[in-house]
């Protein structure tokens, strides 16, 4: 039985501001803004922010990972935890030897007894970051780590969507500080290796005959002491700036359509890959056209003068140019001009364009309107017996 378990009260959704069930990407940006407004470097000297960084830095670690994330929930689920944390574990009166006796037989397979442990859906990566599973966790949690992702929308006119072409977008992301290299350290200052860790970045500590693993409180995961922070990223290594991406649009883009740019999101955590840019479409259907297959139909306002002597105007098509179009005299209202191979093209084919003529009948004529208007009515019932 397991219920000798008992653990603290900490909660981590609580901690970092977010519902149970938010998405991973609220998660992020919670984290990312109380982890710049509490981080050491811009609170030195104060305690208070150094003790809720290491909370929040605790938090994410597992709420930022979808499969820990899933073990933690279950634990909360099953009662691992009286409201979520894992500090203060008793285990008085829980019995490790049947547990280490039963996986056993796995250790030499997957690496470390708790790896072993399948109840309630294998919580032994879980179960990994709070003991001391040796120096492969520890490599794992706080070596080379992809950078974030980057999820950005871009809102895309209809005509480019069906046409393809390029688009352009801008967004804030971090990137190396031009400053320290990454480093953290102001130029030409010492960075010392971190006495209580020795560089590893963790410490353990023994309890009921087991070893503890947790981040170093002295130099917070890092291994290294920063003595003189560079002054542009405050030791964080990283700065926040604007940059200017191109994006190919595909010819027949749909609403919704992701494309990915590799390599352009935030920066890897100790020298790992930068992490991607995931581009979402957002097709905008356009105010002037309306499309049916790959034909396009749009509206022309005419004045009463043009209609009654005919005119040539100037029709933007799909593709943004404009074409002159002749409009015949005596032209009546809601007559549809065809423009030949002017519509979408699509797998080798193109549309048309359909011009729908509107003519602005004035709601106060003037003398000479009026006439104009006789003329017009008559140029229309000649046209219907024709």
């Amino acid at each position: 039985m397991i219920h000798g378990i008992t653990m603290g009260a900490k909660d981590y959704y609580k901690i970092l501001g977010v519902a149970e069930g938010a998405s991973q990407d609220e998660i992020k940006k919670s984290y990312r803004r109380l982890a710049k407004e509490y981080h050491p470097d811009a609170n030195p000297g104060n305690k208070a922010a150094e003790e809720k960084f290491k909370e929040i830095s605790e938090a994410y670690d597992v709420l930022g990972d979808v499969k820990k994330r899933s073990q933690y929930d279950q634990m909360r689920k099953y009662g691992f935890s009286g409201r979520g944390g894992f500090q203060g574990f008793d285990f008085r009166d829980f019995d490790f030897g049947g547990f280490r006796n039963a996986a056993a037989g796995r250790q030499g397979q997957r690496g470390t007894a708790f790896e072993g442990f399948d109840l309630f859906g294998n919580l032994g990566d879980l179960f990994s970051q709070f003991f001391d599973m040796g120096e492969r966790t520890r490599q794992r949690q706080y070596g080379p780590r992809k950078g974030e992702d980057l999820y950005v929308e871009v809102t895309v006119p209809q005509n480019l969507a069906d046409e393809g072409g390029k688009a352009s977008f801008s967004v804030d992301k971090e990137k190396t500080c031009p400053v320290c290299k990454g480093g953290g350290a102001k130029p030409g200052s010492r960075v010392e290796t971190c006495p209580d860790c020795h560089g590893r970045g963790m410490i353990t500590a023994t309890q009921g005959g087991f070893g503890i693993s947790r981040p170093c409180p002295r130099c917070f995961g890092k291994g290294q002491l920063i003595k003189n922070p560079c002054d542009r990223c405050q030791g964080s290594g990283q700065v926040i700036g604007r940059r200017t991406y191109t994006v190919r649009i595909p010819k027949g883009t749909k609403n919704g359509k992701q494309v990915r740019l590799k390599g352009q999101g935030h920066t890897g955590v100790s020298g790992g890959p930068a992490g991607d840019i995931l581009v979402r479409m957002k097709i905008k259907a356009s105010s002037f056209f309306s499309l049916d297959q790959d034909d396009v139909y749009c509206e022309v306002p005419l004045t009463l003068s043009q209609a009654v002597s005919g005119s040539k105007i100037r029709v933007k098509t799909i593709d943004g140019r404009k074409v002159q179009v002749r409009v015949p005299a005596g032209t009546q209202d809601g007559t549809s001009l065809r423009l030949q191979g002017m519509g979408v093209s699509r797998n080798g084919r193109r549309g048309d364009q359909f011009v729908t003529i509107r003519v602005k009948i004035p709601e106060h004529p003037t003398k000479e309107e009026k006439e104009l208007m006789k003329q017009y009515a008559r140029m229309g019932r000649k046209k219907g017996a024709d």
